[in-house]
């Protein structure tokens, strides 16, 4: 079956607003016809009150008669006029009720009389408070049966929806579950709503060719990866050998150096960019409880030899903080600010470690970057004085504080580089 054009909800709310409209006006028309069949009511009544009369016009004192009778009816009244209006008045009025103490609706009809050549204002009153009672008592019905009815509606619109919008939901929630990386393609199920088929086929086809092209990247990323790898592992081993010839000048010493430095940059920078592809791919998806004091003390006794080298003092303040994160990546994560750190320090510099239970923040003493600090984390931004930095370190920092959510920011302050995390 198709979806419906206009949607339930909007179908509920017309009915609803059909159905309140139409209260009113049930309640007005039957007024009205209430009405009528009183107008009628008292028509009848005047003429058989006329005819009743006509049948004692022979008497003399009909007028004395006429006066007792206006004094002692209810709901007729008989009074001399001046003037002779063959119009009959319906109107509603009100009059006090002496029993009930309180006012009550009547329908009332006058008309213009000749009683023996003389003119009357008759005047004949039906109380209304039956036709009241039950114009209530029909709005009463009418207001249940609309509760009645907005319940009923609301029922099955609901129960519609949700019947209706589950192959939906369904596929949404195996979307926001879909994972790249696993081994498993998008399962969707046939539905009776060819729309809904159309959209799960065409999720499906996406889902399979971005699956398929995932795992290409991946795997020539790796591939890649190794290729460079073994190269350059050997080209490293042939400069080592060739530094090891007793024949070798100095010159070609300072040469071989230079191409060996050049050869551990590459190998870091293809370490480097591998490392971003597979934060990006989302392949460290395990979690588990890290102690950050123990990750940080054990990386900052690594670097103590270098920063010693440089003669550069460490001072910390270090308290326990466990995170539930993916462990690599916070010792990635850890190493690269701290030595960023120790790589734009001075001699005789200082670097400062601060862990608490919200944050880590890293601070060395230095002259500030040549380069915009809007731009540190970008990639391949690097300080131009520092020609061993990769420009991939601060740009790893920063894509693993923004797939784990934390926070990274850069300040100078008081000649210090501060680089914080915010857990």
């Amino acid at each position: 079956m198709r979806l419906l054009q206009v949607s339930l909800r909007s179908l509920l709310l017309y009915s609803l607003l059909l159905v309140v409209i139409s209260i009113p006006v049930s309640l007005f028309s039957l007024r009205e016809i209430l009405n009528e069949e009183v107008d009628e009511s008292l028509l009848l009544n005047s003429d058989q009150f006329l005819k009743h009369i006509k049948g004692f016009e022979y008497l003399d004192d009909l007028e004395t008669d006429l006066h007792v009778l206006d004094q002692l009816s209810y709901n007729i009244h008989i009074k001399p006029s001046t003037e002779l209006n063959h119009d009959n008045k319906f109107e509603t009025v009100t009059q006090y009720d002496t029993i009930e103490h309180e006012e009550r609706p009547f329908r009332q009809l006058s008309s213009s009389v000749l009683i023996k050549g003389k003119p009357y204002l008759l005047t004949v009153r039906m109380s209304l408070v039956d036709s009241q009672d039950l114009i209530v008592a029909v709005g009463i019905v009418q207001v249940v049966l609309i509760i009645l009815l907005t319940a009923g509606l609301l029922l099955i619109n609901r129960s519609l929806s949700k019947k209706l919008w589950k192959p939906f939901y369904k596929t949404i929630s195996q979307l926001k579950a879909y994972e790249l990386d696993k081994n498993e393609s998008f399962q969707i199920e046939k539905t009776d709503i060819i729309e809904f088929d159309d959209l799960n086929k065409t999720i499906n086809s996406l889902t399979d060719r971005n699956r398929k092209i995932f795992l290409q990247q991946k795997e020539f990323i790796e591939n890649a990866s190794h290729e460079l790898q073994t190269p350059l592992a050997i080209f490293q081993s042939k400069l080592d050998v060739l530094m090891q010839q007793p024949s070798l000048s100095e010159s070609y010493a300072e040469t071989i150096s230079e191409l060996e430095a050049t050869a551990q940059r590459m190998s870091r920078l293809n370490k480097n960019l591998l490392l971003l592809s597979k934060i990006d791919n989302e392949q460290f998806i395990t979690k588990e409880n890290v102690e950050l004091k123990t990750i940080t003390l054990d990386l900052l006794d690594k670097i103590r030899s270098i920063a010693d080298m440089n003669n550069l003092s460490i001072t910390t303040s270090i308290q326990a903080l466990k995170l539930l994160a993916n462990k690599t990546l916070i010792e990635v994560l850890i190493t690269n600010l701290l030595y960023n750190a120790v790589r734009h320090t001075p001699g005789q510099g200082s670097i400062h470690v601060l862990l608490d239970t919200q944050r880590l923040e890293i601070s060395n003493s230095g002259k500030p970057f040549s380069i915009n600090p809007e731009q540190i984390f970008d990639r391949f931004r690097k300080d131009s004085t520092n020609p061993e930095s990769t420009g991939l370190g601060l740009a790893i920092a920063k894509k693993i504080c923004d797939t784990c959510s934390y926070t990274l920011k850069y300040s100078y302050q008081n000649d210090k580089h501060v680089f914080s995390v915010n857990f």
